[in-house]
């Protein structure tokens, strides 16, 4: 949990690093599927804050391709 804490507060205070961000929390994710469960307050605000991320055109399209898997993931597992 608390990686999955960490990179979500880095995707929201470092842009510059989205890439990097968008890519570790779809691999943590992807291997992790449970660990939206753990936490269902941090997952449903990390779900809408990448839901306002795929709204927007600046992001690259590998970002926006792994962000909409963990977008996906997150709401597949929510309570």
């Amino acid at each position: 949990m608390r990686l999955l804490r960490g990179l979500a507060a880095g995707l929201q205070q470092a842009p510059a690093y989205m890439d990097l961000y968008a890519h570790s929390l779809w691999a943590l994710l992807t291997v992790n599927r449970w660990l939206p469960l753990a936490d269902p307050a941090l997952a449903e605000a990390l779900a809408a804050y990448i839901a306002r991320l795929l709204d927007h055109d600046g992001i690259t399209p590998r970002a926006r391709g792994e962000l909409s898997s963990v977008h996906y993931v997150l709401r597949e597992n929510s309570t």
